[in-house]
């Protein structure tokens, strides 16, 4: 009897939520492939590093792209161009070297992602729809989580024999029809049902504020800060005291080059530097210091720097963020995989398709059986 009332809840919220959580999946499949496919795209404008050349100053690399420049983003890789933007969505790649604009964004690519990603999270709609579309998505993502705690219930077969263990964990290559479809939504079900539970329980509480503001305090004691190695900034940063040129207007001369130097030697490591430019009366200067990919705040730091002479003033890790904070960013790219870099990626882009293999299968038993339900009432009573 309650095997048969968790049947019915099952395929109730299945037929209800199938399509949308279908959508989530084909989504989160496709942005799980976008930091590879983006790089890849990147290595048409890699650009000839000469020996023993440096690089132009940040001031004439943001005057290159003849747009109001807020930002610089740097790779480690010599060869590759300086993003230079204005503010987020905008920019222009820069070859470092000459100073020639080899491109501008965003491309076709970047905005093909972008709507993936709004698909994926608020079904691509804009302004205050925004919060009720999230609310939808978190409910879709707290009925998958429900598919996915009553589904081994009623995957587990009765009796339990070594051949009937054997046909709701392995593939059987001879299944056809409904057969075929339960086989395969069972065995990608039992394989793939703690990881997709975690995949819905961190995307439910990134939706829903109220529930992220009561899992964050709990879940952030168990994130640790980490202890990301780093140069200098295992050092006691000094605030400089030393009398700082300043030009006639009683403002210290910006040194950028400086600025760069000492953020590319806090982190030998680094990955990726992105240096906001600083307005004429600004006298410190803040480097985003990434040791690792998108996604990995615990590899993450900013750095503060002094714009006259480039000194350190202050360097903010990931460590330094308050437990519910680190709750939240960790619970945010643990949903994605991208907290464990790309090969996290990938594994949470294979459990979507998993997970939309599983939608598939499971909808083509319900319309088999819907269909069965038809042609009995069709059918002429005796």
């Amino acid at each position: 009897m309650i095997r048969a009332i968790i049947f019915w809840l099952h395929l109730s919220v299945a037929a209800a939520a199938g399509l949308v959580i279908l959508m989530l999946a084909a989504t989160g499949v496709v942005l799980s492939l976008e930091e590879m496919v983006t790089e890849l795209a990147e290595r048409r404008h890699v650009v000839a590093a000469p020996e023993g050349v440096e690089r132009l100053p940040p001031e004439e690399i943001a005057g290159a792209a003849r747009f109001a420049a807020t930002s610089l983003s740097y790779r480690s890789d010599p060869r590759a161009p300086v993003r230079v933007y204005e503010g987020r969505d905008r920019y222009a790649r820069i070859d470092p070297y000459t100073g020639q604009v080899l491109a501008t964004g965003p491309g076709g690519l970047e905005r093909f992602f972008e709507g993936v990603h709004n698909w994926h999270r608020w079904f691509n709609v804009s302004g205050g729809s925004v919060r009720r579309a999230r609310a939808v998505t978190g409910a879709v993502n707290m009925a998958f989580l429900f598919l996915l705690l009553t589904g081994p219930i009623l995957w587990i077969p009765r009796p339990v024999t070594r051949r009937s263990l054997t046909n709701v964990i392995l593939l059987r290559r001879e299944a056809r029809g409904a057969g075929r479809d339960l086989n395969w939504h069972q065995v990608v079900g039992i394989w793939s049902v703690l990881p997709l539970a975690a995949i819905a329980a961190t995307g439910m509480a990134t939706s829903y504020p109220a529930v992220g503001d009561r899992v964050y305090p709990m879940v952030g004691n168990a994130v640790s800060g980490g202890a990301w190695a780093v140069g200098s900034a295992s050092r006691e940063v000094v605030f400089e005291e030393a009398a700082i040129p300043e030009d006639s207007a009683g403002v210290a001369e910006p040194d950028l080059r400086a600025v760069l130097a000492t953020a590319e030697a806090w982190v030998p490591g680094w990955r990726t530097l992105i240096l906001n430019l600083p307005r004429p009366a600004d006298r410190e200067v803040r480097v985003e210091v990434q040791g690792g990919r998108a996604g990995q705040p615990h590899r993450t730091g900013f750095l503060t720097l002094d714009t006259a002479s480039g000194a350190a003033r202050a360097w903010e890790s990931f460590a330094d963020d308050s437990p519910a904070r680190r709750a939240q960013q960790f619970l945010r790219y643990a949903h994605t995989g991208e907290y464990w870099g790309l090969g996290g990626q990938l594994l949470a882009g294979l459990f979507s398709l998993a997970a939309a293999l599983m939608v598939w299968t499971g909808l083509s038993l319900a319309v088999r059986r819907l269909r069965r339900f038809v042609s009995l009432r069709r059918e002429p009573r005796r």
